[in-house]
């Protein structure tokens, strides 16, 4: 199973990113997605999990939606990700 992390982080001179998590070794191959603020929104305030958790339910509910739209905006756009999804590699869940 893959790992997940959300994470945000800024632009650095030359167009670079940098990223840190503890459980990365050097060499190893990641998958990356970025996903590009459009300058006319205002930037998204990043929340860590506990202090998501202590938010009132229908707050959980409005930042979820919201993040969700921005999601299928992203998906219906760039439809690459579709050649992933049905990517037939020979492989079936039934094999030994």
């Amino acid at each position: 199973m893959k790992q997940t992390h959300y994470l945000t982080t800024t632009v650095q001179p030359g167009s670079r990113l940098d990223i840190a998590l503890d459980d990365l070794t050097v060499g190893q191959t990641v998958e990356v997605i970025v996903i590009i603020q459009k300058p006319d929104q205002p930037p998204k305030a990043n929340i860590d999990r506990r202090a998501f958790m202590k938010l009132p339910m229908a707050e959980r509910r409005q930042l979820l939606a919201t993040q969700a739209e921005a999601m299928r905006e992203h998906y219906e756009q760039d439809l690459d990700w579709q050649d992933w999804v049905n990517l037939d590699i020979g492989v079936t869940d039934d094999e030994p």
